[in-house]
């Protein structure tokens, strides 16, 4: 059975270790909210300030629930927090850090303040002088060196206690939490310095994966461009070329100078949905009344449907104000009715409703009879680069998605291959008090 003197020894070793986990703690609170957040893999001026932070609170609740092996000293894991703020924080945010320590040793008094008045500042200095090196080496150099940097200053402090002491030092009974003192910063700074340095790399890798995934969307933009606007190029070059004869009739000069602005047309066109796209126009959200911009996207779109013998009905309820941007609803109507129109090859009937939810929204919807797609196709609307017909780009109904989106709107597509297409948009509705006012 354990003697008294054993038992406290054993919870002042407790004590300790509770120490090192108030420590390993702010890493973790470190990691979610700036770690994770961080949209670049250097260490901000703002990450540095929540370093500071972070560690003076470790350094001071460490402080909080100390061990006293001997009347009027004081033992805690303070100098690992310490040491961390001034290796990854910088000089000025490690300034907090040292002011907390000392004004709090200050305030304990005794011959704990003299202690840590003689020994921290070689801690200190060592460590500035590490850190301007410790941030450009690897994670094994920076763990050996972080630790053997916090046991070096952690033996430092037992020395200069064991020696104000009046008692032999191999037969101290204080002993063995003197050892345990030094023993777990050395092992606390390792652990604490491997999380930091393990978040910190996947936090780099997840930025470069990011990048890469940017560069190569852009190169499946830059493709893609190349491609669509070389072939009305190419097409209008061919008729360029064929204006150069001056055997060709003038019905066919006309009729060559006509498709060769209709392909230039296509060509800003497909410019437009790309800069659309990559460079939306900011969102003017205003009382729009949904009938009328449904009545105009059909007026201005009805002598295209006439050619594909295409009739358009439009089922609308006046007086219906949603929230939207009256240019980009307009937009959104082209591309919508423009896609429904070109999926009835053989004709058919077009239908856009206008009407009221219960849910304080307002529907629209643009039904084809069309071709249809299958529930594949459908999931993947949206989608970069993604087109049911031959010749598409599939950037009309991206452009589309993100503009419905922009203006916290919602849409959602019903189809059957065979059976036709139903686009479903659900806006913000406002109330008719609040339309006239606008």
């Amino acid at each position: 059975m354990l003697s008294c003197p054993e038992v406290r020894r054993l919870n002042e070793v407790k004590d300790l270790m509770l120490n090192m986990l108030i420590i390993i703690l702010p890493i973790f609170v470190y990691q979610t909210f700036w770690i994770d957040k961080a949209s670049s893999p250097m260490v901000s001026s703002s990450n540095r300030t929540a370093i500071s932070i972070l560690a003076a609170v470790a350094a001071l609740c460490c402080m909080l629930f100390p061990v006293h092996p001997h009347p009027g000293y004081v033992f805690d894991l303070r100098l690992v927090p310490l040491l961390m703020g001034i290796l990854y924080g910088g000089f000025r945010a490690s300034l907090l850090i040292i002011s907390a320590v000392y004004l709090y040793s200050w305030q304990i008094g005794g011959i704990g303040f003299v202690i840590v008045a003689l020994t921290y500042p070689a801690a200190i200095i060592a460590s500035f002088l590490l850190a301007a090196r410790f941030k450009l080496w690897e994670r094994r150099r920076k763990l050996a060196a972080a630790s053997l940097l916090s046991f070096l200053s952690a033996l430092l402090v037992n020395t200069v206690v064991v020696l104000t002491l009046d008692e032999p030092f191999f037969i101290n009974p204080h002993l063995p939490v003197f050892a345990a003192y030094v023993i777990l910063h050395g092992i606390t700074m390792w652990i604490a310095v491997y999380l930091i340095e393990n978040m910190r790399e996947k936090a780099a890798l997840r930025f470069e994966i990011q990048q890469a995934e940017k560069l190569r969307i852009m190169g499946q933009l830059a493709a893609s461009i190349a491609h669509e606007v070389r072939n009305p190029m190419t097409v209008v070059r061919g008729f360029l070329q064929l204006l150069q004869s001056d055997q060709i009739p003038s019905d066919k000069r006309q009729m060559f100078l006509k498709l060769g602005i209709e392909e230039l047309d296509r060509s800003e066109s497909i410019i437009s949905n790309y800069l659309a796209f990559a460079r939306p126009q900011s969102t003017r959200i205003e009382a729009v009344d949904a009938a009328e911009r449904v009545e105009h996207a059909a007026g201005i779109i009805s002598s295209y449907a006439t050619l594909r013998n295409v009739e358009i009905n439009t089922l609308t309820t006046p007086g219906l104000f949603i929230e939207a941007d009256p240019e980009q609803l307009s937009q959104v109507l082209m591309n919508l009715i423009k896609n429904g129109i070109e999926a009835m090859q053989q004709g058919g009937v077009l239908t856009i409703t206008v009407a009221a939810a219960n849910d304080g929204t307002a529907r629209i919807e643009v039904a084809d009879t069309g071709v249809g797609m299958t529930p594949d196709e459908t999931s993947r609307l949206g989608n970069p680069f993604f087109s049911t017909k031959q010749d598409g780009t599939g950037l009309g109904i991206m452009v589309t998605y993100q503009i419905i989106h922009s203006m916290n709107g919602k849409i959602h597509v019903e189809s059957e291959k065979g059976s036709g297409t139903r686009f479903i948009i659900t806006l913000p509705r406002k109330s008719d008090l609040l339309a006239g006012r606008k």
